[in-house]
């Protein structure tokens, strides 16, 4: 019965989103809404993170806004309701990332090369993001 609430949910999520803004409907960016939502969030952590750390990018606070609301919306869990969760997979997700790109740690990692291989394989996080004009 969970699974099948699951899966309806995510069904609501899609809609709401393809609604929402033309960004949403972008494939990438209904993989990130479909995600569990302490994957949800440490996606968008981690986006974050990296464009800040990189002049070439900016995180797209407009289209994670979008998100949230669809989100709620649909009924989803809400960052503050799984934060501690969140920050736990956003950890997951950093050590994950520096293991791809051959670093010893997260934060030796060159982020604009990660956003520039994360963009060009068109990962889910790469929607978080845009190069800068």
């Amino acid at each position: 019965m969970a699974m099948r609430n699951l899966s309806l949910m995510l069904a609501g999520l899609a809609l709401l989103a393809a609604c929402a803004s033309p960004r949403l409907d972008d494939a990438r960016a209904q993989q990130v809404l479909a995600l569990p939502g302490p994957q949800h969030y440490a996606e968008r952590i981690v986006a974050r993170e990296l464009a800040g750390r990189c002049v070439r990018y900016a995180y797209d606070e407009e289209l994670a806004d979008t998100m949230s609301r669809a989100r709620v919306k649909a009924g989803a869990e809400t960052s503050v309701q799984v934060r501690g969760a969140a920050d736990l997979e956003a950890d997951i997700k950093r050590r994950t990332l520096a293991a791809r790109y051959g670093a010893t740690a997260y934060g030796a990692m060159d982020p604009c090369q990660v956003l520039d291989s994360e963009t060009a394989a068109q990962t889910p996080m790469s929607v978080l993001v845009r190069r800068r004009g």
